[in-house]
């Protein structure tokens, strides 16, 4: 029983250890990865030398549709089964790691700071592939879930996006019921579930336009596939996806 009394103790000391350490040394000044003090020559970029080498940036052959990692031929296993009703998804990086550290500290930590560092890489990302689009869009979160945190987390990373790239931004898209969890559904499942879960934002005009749609992360990309789907039915010419992580 003391000894539990001691870690509880511990903990609330650390926490606030912690708390002390972010007031006195705010954005900029600490390593987004590991916490330590910044060298000024690595305050511009928010990381310390070491974690920045250890982002896991996406490398080697990619599917041409989903972009998650392959060995040989064009298509995943998935997209020769199943083709999303996107054209192309995109992400600088791998889902693990660091990056998967910095994107649950935005959208559940509430570090909102992180919006312009990873949107930067975002925006470096697709500037690198030379393409043209006519307004960038989010993927809608839903009412219960920006009551919850008190932010968009999708929107704000699209509007980043939007200024890093310079293309408008808008909002294209409602969502019309509650988030489905799909942690626990199959493949297929997850696109069922998500079927009739997004409607165009009344009086947009759409018909001819290249989007560039907005996520944080491409798992299944049901999600993404739908409000893509709904985007093309409204009249639009092609959708690109794009995330931090895939």
């Amino acid at each position: 029983m003391e000894n539990e009394r001691k870690a509880k103790i511990i903990a609330a000391l650390k926490r606030f250890a912690d708390s002390f350490k972010t007031a006195m040394f705010p954005e900029g000044y600490v390593c987004l990865g590991c916490g330590k003090e910044l060298p000024e020559r690595c305050r511009e970029q928010s990381l310390c030398p070491e974690c920045e080498g250890n982002l896991p940036f996406k490398t080697g052959k990619c599917c041409a549709i989903c972009g998650t990692p392959i060995y040989v031929g064009r298509l995943c296993r998935r997209c020769s089964a199943f083709t999303p009703e996107y054209d192309r998804a995109y992400a600088p990086f791998n889902y693990r790691g660091l990056i998967r550290k910095l994107i649950l500290d935005l959208k559940i930590g509430g570090n909102l700071y992180l919006v312009g560092y990873l949107t930067g890489y975002m925006s470096d990302y697709m500037k690198g592939l030379s393409l043209d689009f006519d307004v960038v869009t989010a993927v809608p979160a839903t009412k219960t879930t920006v009551r919850k945190r008190g932010f968009d987390h999708t929107s704000l990373l699209a509007e980043g996006v939007s200024e890093g790239l310079g293309i408008p931004y808008s909002k294209l898209l409602n969502r019309k019921t509650h988030k489905v969890d799909q942690t626990k559904l199959g493949f297929s499942d997850r696109f069922k579930a998500v079927e009739g879960n997004f409607e165009v934002v009344p009086d947009t005009e759409i018909a001819g336009k290249t989007v560039l749609l907005i996520d944080d992360i491409l798992t299944s990309g049901a999600t993404a596939s739908e409000c893509a789907k709904v985007l093309k039915s409204a009249g639009a010419k092609r959708v690109t996806v794009l995330t931090i992580a895939r």
